[in-house]
């Protein structure tokens, strides 16, 4: 028996706002040899038919695609997930609906996803190569999990990885970076993709605010980052404050990883 096609997921939060979800979607494809799915989970609007014309205009690789359903948010997406062998979630926020105190189900889903998600803000490109990648490197034990998933894009897209590196004293934090790095140059010596790494001069309490500078004056056009396991029920709800201002104001898109998950895994 051959292996399932593995699919790139669509969450559609408005149908005013999906160009840019589409043309990413088709780009992922693409890189990965997938195919795309497309759903929409938001129950307040009078119309659930996808824009396949728009669809079909801006598929000019000529990419499988369908419409799926959802089902109970009890056991989704995951159960979707599985079911498409999906490797990817992607959606795109719609202008307004970032705000710090607007309650956005899509975080229900992500938080609970077995994947990562690509995610979209008022500011992103509609193109993107996904070939610069930016990685923020602290001491915490799941930074490894943002070094797997950066190899896929230097593995399958050629894509130059740069490491951003937190700046500690103590030397137990030091210790744990410094393995953290010896795991990274191990695993992606392997593959022919070029990194690099960059010393920031901030601690890992402040080294995102650093990552996202860094990652404009580079022009990368992704930034990887963990939700964080102390992550409330607000979070869950409202979705992070920190992740929303960066998407009203930032251009590129952040691959947004759950620790610690139980992975579907992009194929070799």
């Amino acid at each position: 028996m051959g292996r399932k096609t593995q699919h790139i997921l669509v969450l559609i939060q408005d149908q005013n706002y999906t160009r840019k979800a589409i043309v990413h979607a088709f780009k992922l494809a693409s890189i990965f040899k997938a195919e795309v799915a497309f759903t929409q989970i938001s129950k307040n609007t009078s119309n659930n038919q996808l824009p396949g014309s728009l669809i079909d205009e801006l598929n000019t690789e000529n990419i499988a695609y369908k419409e799926i359903s959802l089902g109970k948010l009890a056991i989704e997406p995951n159960n979707t997930i599985k079911q498409l062998e999906a490797i990817f979630i992607v959606t795109e926020f719609a202008k307004g609906k970032l705000s710090t105190i607007k309650r956005n189900e899509i975080f229900k889903y992500l938080y609970k996803a077995k994947i990562p998600s690509i995610l979209l803000g008022e500011k992103s490109e509609e193109k993107c190569n996904y070939q610069n990648i930016t990685v923020p490197v602290d001491f915490k034990r799941e930074t490894k999990e943002k070094m797997i998933w950066a190899s896929y894009f230097g593995r399958f897209n050629h894509a130059r990885i740069h490491l951003f590196v937190a700046n500690h004293k103590a030397e137990s934090a030091q210790r744990k970076i410094k393995a953290t790095l010896i795991f990274t140059k191990r695993m992606y010596e392997q593959f022919n993709f070029e990194y690099e790494i960059v010393k920031s001069e901030r601690s890992s309490n402040w080294l995102r605010q650093d990552a996202y500078s860094f990652s404009e004056q580079f022009h990368s056009d992704l930034m990887v980052l963990l939700s964080q396991k102390n992550d409330g029920l607000l979070n869950k709800y409202f979705g992070p404050t920190e992740i929303k201002k960066y998407l009203r104001n930032k251009s590129n898109p952040i691959l947004f990883i759950n620790p610690l998950k139980d992975y579907y895994l992009p194929c070799n």
